[in-house]
């Protein structure tokens, strides 16, 4: 991300909420999502696909797809806490994520920017189908998605007491969140349900789907799946609640995501994929693969290796990451930027969430609450990811090989050991808390380079474990082996919104900081 691009991306994203929906900060996110080829809306009147045009303005909370907005929120947050890529680029040493320094400026962008995907065009639809109709209930699976990943990030958020008219809401807190969430989400799935059961067409919807082309069937298993997501992250602070969602999930008549085409891969991008242009057009190349995912997958022998890292540019062999958290200087930078890298393609689609991530979600829930085969959940998840990665799985779920120790390539004060023993072998006379860790690791594996549903298990369950960063700058107490457990909220809400901000902080629990726990991780 150059200097440049970085001005523009402020700007655009430092647009208060309230200003995105009067000026053309909005404007032009609608005029970019926009098919050129788009019928008038004249043309489109009678056939809701008008209103497939503002589903596209909301399809970016699922995985952002502009180049910017990527490298800020999905690589930069996401993938970087997750433990997937480590960032080289020293930006200025202003403050990184990556060394727990976050620059004021970039700590509230997940925030303002996602919450203005959302409520642009969700009022819009909501008002346009009096908040009926199948896509109504499309836009509320999104702005669920949305939601959560806000409150993944940073704990209580407007949600219930949003409106077109009352943009600076008060907050929900989680739990009241979670509730909200767990009713849209089944409104959603119920009315989805019995469009798909009726046969209905869904023909004028198909090119404004960036996920599954118009088969709402798969929508309707993507919500359930989100729905049993959900769930188990509270499966530490309301189990039973936990349970009966994740019950609901399972035993819907369509149910979660089983096989391979169920998996959501988004499509849009403006001209390639962001995680290819920042690993290797910017600067020569702006994030490599974390040590983490190449300690794992070199010790297993893992067959995803080769389909996720591309060997070192500079013709040395092997497949080393690099260490998170190094604070860089250019000539680091211009070291690092050459060792592995992610090995994505100009034009491949990003995924959203994996059908393997439902079998490890099925495992968990079975290995806590005795319902179902945990080890046949998981054996079946591992087998599905291989198959989504065009891998061969060979003997691997009777492999006994456990992470390989890290060597940095350039600095040796760096190297680490290995931080686990356990290995991709299912242990069914192992204690829980084994197959627990065994599950989150193979479940992270799966859902690369997606981050934030790897920091969230990192944060709930300690899984799957990783090296601790090299520099941490934090001025707050974060913890190099914990992570961040949070992200600040942005100034915009302290400056604009003050009332329900102090309010949310009684709601977080905690000082506005990146050590604060969120409610469904306390317990751990």
């Amino acid at each position: 991300m150059n200097t440049h691009k970085l001005k523009q991306y402020t700007f655009a994203i430092f647009c208060a909420i309230t200003t995105c929906f009067q000026t053309s900060c909005t404007q032009n996110f609608e005029e970019y999502n926009r098919n050129p080829t788009a019928l008038t809306p004249e043309q489109m009147l009678g056939d809701n696909v008008l209103m497939g045009e503002k589903i596209k303005g909301i399809s970016p909370v699922l995985v952002q797809g502009h180049q910017n907005d990527s490298q800020i929120i999905e690589q930069m947050v996401a993938s970087e806490y997750g433990g997937y890529i480590s960032c080289v680029n020293p930006w200025g040493n202003s403050g990184n994520f990556y060394t727990y320094n976050p620059r004021i400026g970039w700590i509230g962008i997940t925030f303002e920017k996602i919450m203005s995907q959302i409520y642009t065009s969700f009022f819009k639809i909501k008002e346009e189908t009096g908040g009926k109709g199948i896509v109504y209930a499309w836009a509320q699976i999104m702005r669920v998605a949305g939601s959560l990943k806000l409150s993944d990030t940073y704990g209580p958020i407007p949600y219930s007491k949003v409106s077109k008219e009352n943009l600076t809401s008060s907050y929900d807190s989680m739990e009241e969140l979670y509730n909200q969430m767990f009713s849209d989400l089944q409104e959603a799935i119920d009315v989805i349900s019995i469009s798909v059961s009726a046969g209905e067409d869904f023909t004028s919807l198909k090119d404004f789907d960036y996920f599954y082309q118009g088969d709402f069937k798969r929508w309707v298993k993507f919500a359930n799946t989100l729905k049993l997501r959900m769930a188990m992250r509270l499966a530490n602070v309301k189990p039973e609640l936990a349970q009966q969602k994740g019950e609901e999930a399972l035993t819907h008549t369509i149910g979660v995501m089983t096989e391979t085409g169920d998996a959501a891969w988004s499509s849009f991008n403006d001209g390639m994929n962001p995680f290819y242009r920042s690993a290797y057009t910017w600067n020569g190349g702006e994030c490599v693969v974390s040590a983490n995912l190449s300690s794992y997958l070199q010790g297993y022998e893992d067959p995803r290796l080769t389909k996720y890292i591309n060997e070192p540019e500079n013709g040395s062999t092997g497949y080393a990451g690099v260490r998170n958290g190094i604070k860089q200087s250019q000539g680091t930078f211009a070291a690092y930027q050459k060792w592995a890298k992610p090995r994505i393609g100009q034009d491949d689609k990003q995924l959203v969430m994996s059908a393997a991530e439902a079998y490890f979600l099925r495992a968990e829930y079975a290995l806590r609450w005795g319902k179902g085969n945990a080890r046949e959940y998981y054996e079946k998840g591992v087998e599905i990811s291989m198959s989504e990665r065009g891998a061969t799985i060979g003997n691997y779920l009777k492999s006994a090989k456990t992470p390989a120790s890290y060597k940095d390539p350039i600095n040796p004060l760096h190297n680490a050991d290995a931080v686990t023993k356990v290995c991709p072998k299912y242990n069914e006379s192992a204690q829980i808390e084994e197959n627990l860790e065994r599950i989150m690791i193979q479940k992270w594996l799966a859902s690369f380079p997606n981050g934030w549903e790897a920091w969230v298990d990192f944060r709930r369950t300690g899984y799957p474990k990783r090296f601790p960063i090299v520099n941490n700058l934090s001025s707050e107490g974060v913890s190099s082996e914990r992570g961040m457990r949070r992200l600040p909220y942005p100034e915009s809400e302290r400056n604009t919104n003050r009332k329900n901000y102090d309010a949310a902080l009684v709601l977080l629990g905690g000082a506005d900081k990146g050590t604060t726990e969120l409610w469904w991780a306390k317990k751990n």
